[in-house]
């Protein structure tokens, strides 16, 4: 089995334009993406960070995800994708308490 470390540097020396990308890149085994976090809307493209499981580790792929002007590609953008290791991190939400549905502690 590959090591985490060795997909993150296959990642990266592949200078992959897009994190959608990742599925081109040989011998880096079955990635499952899993969420879309950091994302920001620039002028031109929106970039945000894709996560992936290896089934054993996350590996986030920041990179432009979606380009606003239909006459260009992720090529003209000229941001290269960087890939690295992640982990889980769990988060609290609030939600509104609807009358008649309080909970007693």
């Amino acid at each position: 089995m590959i090591k985490t470390k060795e997909i993150i540097e296959k990642i990266n020396s592949a200078k992959i334009m897009t994190p959608h990308m990742v599925y081109d890149v040989n011998g880096i085994g079955t990635l499952s993406e899993l969420a879309t976090v950091d994302r920001a809307e620039h002028r031109w493209y929106d970039i945000a960070t894709l996560v992936f499981s290896t089934g054993t580790s996350f590996i986030g792929v920041r990179g432009p995800i979606k380009i606003h002007d239909e006459c260009a590609g992720f090529d003209d953008i000229g941001i290269v994708c960087e890939a690295f290791e992640m982990r889980p991190k769990q988060t609290t939400t609030y939600v509104k308490i609807e009358r008649g549905t309080e909970v007693q502690q």
